[in-house]
């Protein structure tokens, strides 16, 4: 139960569920580093078990994959049989094997783009596992995608249209807003214009290119600082880039995770997402209901959040599509104020509620 955007989904659908009407387990793959904050906010109501107690990666995943296909029974009757579960919802596409084989009502919870289904090379292992796939897809009765592209992606690849369903992720406004008036006592904010980031610190995030960016306007002489929040394999890199760019020092501070993200964005002029690829970017939503200005790369899911840049600046997705955004909005004050007039638009169509009645159906 790491401190991704999906863990913090699960966290927000766990704590709206009506519990006079469901009795709940969640099943956690293996324990992780930094998931204590996360496990704090489950409900008391939420039964914990874990299915490892040790990560498994590498020969062993794959091996632990294989045999999920080859004897799917042996996971099936240790957790879910003799629970006698009346539902089961997976976010996870490596148990849906196992998963698809239980005669009770199935969901799928897609959180990705689903780009690579586009893109991908059919090599013999990427057509065996697509088979594999499409054999435990057929057997779940519903499929639920972030976007409308995500969808149409799924559909499209496994023949099952009229089982997908769009559903945006729980947000839960109030709370966000109330969580971004606490005091910030560990970060002195420079004077200024104030840009923030808030990812996993992963390739995919595209944090070194926003970098990048950031040091040919500042070379330009755009003043400016930015703010990352998040942590994650790609941190020490970053770091590096900043000590050995002299311009970049005192100019980008990463912070890390922080448990409360939102009070530090709140005392923001712009929120930034230079990822090359999102299914549903939960950090743009609370950025919206922040009533930050947005500025995106073109994703998918961006896409649709910002119905096709109607509620935010979206740019080409490559470096110089971020350079030249960034460069756009820094020189027109007008502009930002524009854009946090559209998020302040925008933010009651991430509903909280609209998702929980959806969960809570009986």
């Amino acid at each position: 139960m790491s401190i991704g955007g999906v863990e913090k989904v699960i966290v927000n659908t766990l704590n709206g569920l009506d519990y006079t009407k469901f009795e709940v387990t969640l099943f956690i793959m293996y324990r992780t580093e930094g998931e204590k904050e996360n496990i704090k906010k489950i409900p008391k109501n939420v039964r914990i078990q874990y299915l490892f107690y040790k990560p498994v990666k590498g020969i062993y995943k794959r091996l632990l994959y294989y045999l999920f296909i080859c004897l799917p029974h042996i996971f099936v009757n240790k957790f879910i049989v003799k629970e006698n579960y009346d539902i089961i919802v997976t976010t996870k596409d490596f148990f849906s094997y196992p998963i698809s084989i239980n005669k009770c009502y199935k969901v799928m919870w897609i959180h990705g783009g689903l780009e690579h289904l586009e893109t991908e090379e059919p090599t013999t292992f990427v057509n065996y596992k697509r088979w594999i796939q499409r054999r435990a897809y057929r057997k779940f009765d519903t499929i639920i995608t972030l976007t409308n592209a995500a969808r149409k992606r799924f559909g499209n690849k496994y023949d099952l249209k009229e089982r997908c369903q769009v559903l945006f992720n729980p947000i839960n406004n109030n709370e966000i807003m109330k969580l971004s008036h606490e005091a910030v006592l560990d970060y002195e904010f420079k004077d200024g214009i104030n840009i923030v980031c808030s990812c996993r610190l992963s390739v995919e995030k595209g944090i070194d290119r926003l970098m990048r960016s950031c040091k040919r306007l500042l070379s330009e002489g755009y003043d400016f600082n930015l703010i990352i929040l998040g942590d994650g394999p790609e941190r020490e890199k970053l770091n590096e880039m900043i000590f050995h760019t002299p311009i970049l020092s005192g100019k980008i501070d990463i912070l890390g995770f922080k448990d409360n993200p939102y009070k530090y964005m709140s005392r923001c002029s712009i929120y930034v997402s230079s990822s090359l690829t999102e299914g549903f970017p939960l950090a743009v939503a609370e950025a919206i209901i922040l009533e930050l200005p947005i500025l995106s790369t073109y994703c998918n899911g961006t896409i649709e959040m910002l119905d096709n840049g109607e509620y935010g600046l979206l740019v080409e997705n490559s470096e110089d599509g971020i350079y030249e955004g960034l460069k756009k909005i820094l020189s027109s004050p007008k502009l930002i104020e524009y854009y946090k007039l559209k998020s302040k638009e925008r933010k009651e169509f991430f509903s909280y509620k609209k998702t929980l009645d959806y969960s809570n159906r009986s």
